[in-house]
């Protein structure tokens, strides 16, 4: 039995900064994205000027758990 090629994924990471651009492209009012990051639910981090800042694949795998 011949071992299966494992296939590649690519994913092109992006950064979402500010509260604004986040929930703009989450579909979410700019507060309930407020809520969410203070409640953990968004795993956002600041930047060193004090911008949220969010990633499509950290994103993701909030979904997931």
């Amino acid at each position: 039995m011949a071992a299966e090629t494992p296939s590649t994924v690519v994913v092109k990471i992006e950064f979402w900064r500010g509260v604004q651009i986040i929930a703009q492209v989450l579909g979410m009012h700019e507060r309930t994205v407020r809520k969410l990051i203070a409640a953990g639910k968004l795993p956002a981090k600041k930047d060193e000027s004090g911008a949220w800042v969010l990633t499509n694949v950290d994103y993701y795998r909030s979904l997931q758990g």
